[in-house]
């Protein structure tokens, strides 16, 4: 049998939204303030070096802060070259990358071309040495910003997480910064709408609605799940019988050799790849009669999970196509079991609902009990809760009396099991 992690797939990759749609102009990005700010920090490298060299960009994911680098560098006539601060966190591999590369000119012919620097993510470096790998970090990003005879643009998501060190203060006083805010309903609104007129796709106003208040401001996340039921939408009524258990058996029982139909069905459910791998996961597992095929199939979901990680870690939700690719791929295998299987539900997810509940009623009993005994509820909850929770199970008119004072269900509370 052929290994289907090296074989060529048979069906055309689908270019993510997220990327063709990318805004290729300044102006397109909808940030007036932001974007003017930007121009007045490039246009100071035309007549030498200014006196900040660097550009912190900082707001939440989805807010077209890496765009906004692309963009500028493709007006400004700069030649664009990005580095992800997670990748080479240490002391070590920034020198040897980013301040190596800034000393030089572009590789272009154009003389005296610039070469604008982009370091993302430079809120998650640490100063001090994690397990013997992130020394550093950050001194050498400010030693970059010192020493470059390019523009630099620093990425972050959190600027108070950065300045809340001292050499990050220290980078954040050398840099020009800028704020991305999280795009207001009605500018995501004007995006989609747009998108799916160039795409010929109808989609009912409510749900366009619906997509835009979900992101939470989120652009990226507005446009993904746009793609995700955007082939739906293509007639004017969506499969309401698709669900991810129908998509499971097609997967694990259909025996299906068309690929790409999985993968559309896939994305058309409208479900976070990080939950339906889960789904999968869980419902492959009895199915090993078959050790060649099974082992396919589990090699085919962690490389799925491989790139699920990556788009966690860089917030690159481009990497989402490849995930659905590789868990689409088991569908052509032969997966067997010894006896009748039923699907089940994520084990993980309903633990981690159960998890989220008890921290929830733990919290909650917490802060109510701290402040009839005047102590914070985070020394209640390390120090004292197991006391509180033992008196309250032995004194039935003790619980009644804090029920009805607190409004805490006592039920709830016994369920903690201290």
């Amino acid at each position: 049998m052929a290994n289907i992690l090296t074989a060529e797939p048979s069906i055309v990759v689908e270019i993510p939204w997220t990327e063709k749609y990318r805004p290729a102009l300044l102006s397109q990005l909808r940030r007036e303030k932001a974007v003017e700010t930007m121009i007045s920090w490039a246009r100071r490298w035309d007549s030498g070096t200014p006196s900040k060299k660097g550009l912190i960009i900082y707001g939440a994911p989805g807010t077209g802060k890496t765009s906004s680098a692309i963009a500028l560098a493709k007006e400004m006539n700069w030649e664009y070259v990005e580095f992800n601060a997670s990748d080479i966190r240490s002391k070590d591999a920034i020198e040897q990358n980013a301040i190596k590369g800034s000393f030089y000119a572009s590789i272009s012919d154009e003389k005296n071309r610039k070469k604008l620097i982009v370091m993302d993510e430079v809120d998650s470096l640490y100063e001090r040495n994690v397990e013997g790998s992130d020394a550093g970090g950050k001194a050498a990003i400010s030693s970059l910003l010192e020493k470059t005879l390019n523009p630099v643009i620093l990425i972050a998501n959190d600027l108070y997480a950065l300045r809340s060190t001292g050499t990050g203060k220290s980078i954040a006083e050398k840099c020009e910064q800028v704020e991305f805010r999280r795009y207001m309903k009605s500018q995501i609104l004007g995006v989609l709408k747009d998108i799916l007129k160039n795409e010929g796709i109808y989609a009912p106003p409510d749900k366009l609605s619906e997509i835009a208040e979900n992101a939470n401001g989120d652009m990226r996340a507005a446009v993904n799940d746009l793609q995700g039921i955007g082939k739906v939408y293509e007639t004017e009524e969506r499969d309401l019988t698709l669900s991810a258990y129908t998509v499971i058996n097609d997967i694990l029982h259909g025996h299906e050799r068309n690929i790409r139909a999985i993968r559309a069905e896939i994305m058309n459910i409208g479900m976070d790849p990080n939950d339906f791998i889960l789904y999968l996961l869980e419902n492959v597992y009895p199915l090993h009669s078959n050790v060649e095929d099974f082992e396919l199939a589990l090699r085919n979901i962690g490389r799925a999970d491989l790139f699920l990680g990556r788009v966690r870690m860089r917030m690159n939700y481009s990497l989402w196509s490849y995930a659905n690719d590789s868990m689409s791929y088991v569908s052509i295998l032969r997966l067997k079991s010894e006896r009748f299987e039923k699907f089940s539900f994520p084990s993980l997810i309903r633990n981690m609902a159960a998890l989220k509940k008890y921290r929830g009623i733990r919290k909650d009993f917490s802060m109510i009990m701290g402040r009839y005994i005047h102590k914070s509820s985070s020394f209640l909850n390390r120090d004292s809760l197991p006391y509180l929770y033992h008196l309250l199970e032995r004194d039935e008119e003790l619980r009644k009396r804090i029920e009805q004072e607190t409004n805490l269900d006592m039920e709830d509370v016994l369920s903690l099991d201290l």
